[in-house]
Order: structure tokens, then C-alpha cells, then sequence
């Protein structure tokens, strides 16, 4: 099951929302869709891995975001497939009830913008941030919050299951509906807004946030562009993982 993904070498990193030891945290998918288990390098593994984004302009140099907020810098050799972590953090305003299940990163012309997302449920909406970057020492600010609950599905929900970036800027989220671990799940993609040069967003008024595309009997918690696509991976629970390419 699949529950973030970025590009690297002609194939993709991915990572998976495990928490058992013994269990996968990292791999590799080819273009062969055949996919290989990454080491992690630490005794202490992650738990419940969430997002995988690429920073921008940097080759094989990736962030990875736990459920609770906590971030691993890492690079890895696309020789050897070595994973080396550079840093840890943790992305600010995250509140114990939250669950974050999407992150992007935006190249502003004011530096690197994180966008994360708590999923929310159907209690509550999702509470979606931005902030600036500061790669020296690795500190946030100017940090600005936006609440979303969107329209589908309506039950067993989750706003923001993942959130990917397309080369407009526009900002895309994927809802999901997820009952139990045989579903049945449903998956909503949506376009929350518009992030500008400054990097500023711009949400989209509420009324203008519709379904985009509907998929039934699949719970997609990975999603970004790939040249004209939309790549879609999902985490179906026992009922194991899929993959979709959605020209654009």
C-alpha cells in the first residue's frame, strides 16, 4: 500500500504508512512497475510515513512526512539505492488530534514554501498550512492556516489524503472515503487553490471547489504530476495497492 510518492530516477519513490517493525518504510518503483524495499538507515524506524516530496531543484534530496508532522531530510544514491538522513524536524501548529496525510513544497520566488494538511474527518474539517522554509536552520515562518470540508465523499471522510502541485501552481487535493480495511472506498479529486510567485495562496471560494474526478472502490493517498500526467497510487488496505496514470 502506497501512501506517498515523488519522482526519482525513471521511476518513483514511494513510501508507506507501516508501523510494525519488519515492515517496509521506503521503496522504489520502476518503470517496469516492479518494486524494490529501500533500507531505512536508523535502528528507529519511522511510523506511519505520509508524504514523499523531492526539493525543489535538487536531485535525489527528498523530505518525508510521519502522520504526526515530523519531517526526515534525506538523500539517496540512485546507484546503490543508499538512504542517508541529513536532518530531522518537525513542521509547526500541529495540534495532538491531527492526522497529516499531505505535503508539497513550492519554490516562491521568497523560498521554499511547505504546504501540509491535517485530513480531517467527518467531525471536523481540514485545516490546511503554509509556510516559508528556511534551509539553514531549518525553521518556519510566516505561517497562514485555511479550513476546507469538502463536498464528497460524505461519509468516513478524509479532505486531504494527499496534495500535489501542478506547473500552474494550482493546488490539488485528493478526498477520501475509508469505512474499514475492505472498504468500500471512494476517492475524490479536487482543486483547493492557487499558489502564486510571492507564494502566497489564493483558496478557491467554496462554491467553486467540485469533484474533478470520481473513483469508486479505490482509496488514493498518493498523487502528483509527471509530465502530462496525473500519477495516482492508492493504499486499499487489505485489499493491497493500485496504480493509475490520468492524462491530462
Amino acid at each position: 500500500s502506497i501512501s506517498g510518492i515523488s519522482k526519482f530516477k525513471d521511476g518513483f519513490l514511494v513510501v508507506h504508512d507501516n508501523k510494525k517493525k519488519g515492515q517496509a518504510r521506503i521503496s522504489y518503483i520502476n518503470q517496469e512497475l516492479k518494486i524494490k524495499d529501500l533500507i531505512w538507515p536508523e535502528i528507529k524506524l519511522p511510523r506511519d510515513l505520509e508524504a514523499s516530496i523531492q526539493i525543489p531543484g535538487e536531485e535525489n534530496h527528498y523530505i518525508l512526512m510521519e502522520s504526526g508532522g515530523k519531517c526526515f531530510e534525506i538523500t539517496i544514491d540512485p546507484k546503490d539505492f543508499r538512504v542517508e538522513v541529513i536532518h530531522t524536524f518537525t513542521v509547526p501548529l500541529i495540534k495532538p488530534r491531527m492526522n497529516l496525510e499531505g505535503l508539497t513544497i513550492f519554490p516562491s520566488g521568497q523560498g521554499l514554501l511547505f504546504i501540509y494538511g491535517d485530513r480531517g474527518s467527518d467531525s471536523r474539517p481540514s485545516t490546511l498550512f503554509t509556510s516559508f522554509f528556511n534551509k539553514k536552520d531549518k525553521t518556519f515562518y510566516d505561517i497562514n492556516q485555511f479550513t476546507f470540508d469538502l463536498p464528497e465523499p460524505k461519509k468516513h471522510k478524509r479532505n486531504i489524503s494527499d496534495l500535489a502541485l501542478d506547473e500552474d501552481g494550482n493546488l490539488w487535493t485528493v478526498a477520501t472515503s475509508d469505512p474499514g480495511n475492505y472498504g468500500p472506498f471512494t476517492s475524490v479529486i479536487y482543486e483547493l487553490g492557487k499558489i502564486n510567485h510571492a507564494g502566497l495562496f489564493k483558496p478557491n471560494h467554496p462554491n467553486l471547489i467540485r469533484p474533478i474526478t470520481i473513483f469508486k472502490d479505490q482509496k488514493v493517498e498518493a498523487l502528483m504530476f509527471n509530465n502530462e500526467h496525473l500519477v495516482l497510487m492508492t493504499d486499499n488496505e487489505n485489499l493491497g495497492a493500485t496504480i493509475k496514470f490520468m492524462k491530462l
